[in-house]
């Protein structure tokens, strides 16, 4: 019973990181590109 409890808090502990982090790095990823010449798209 005990080990039930601990794969499902693994698990929900799992996703809550994965929904904080997930994000984070798409946003670092977003300024990284930004901050590197070459890689801005002309806006018309």
């Amino acid at each position: 019973m005990e080990t039930d409890v601990q794969i499902t808090l693994v698990f929900v502990g799992a996703g809550i990181l994965a929904y904080m982090i997930i994000p984070g790095l798409l946003v670092i990823r977003d300024r990284v590109l930004d901050s590197w010449p070459g890689t801005k798209e002309k806006q018309v």
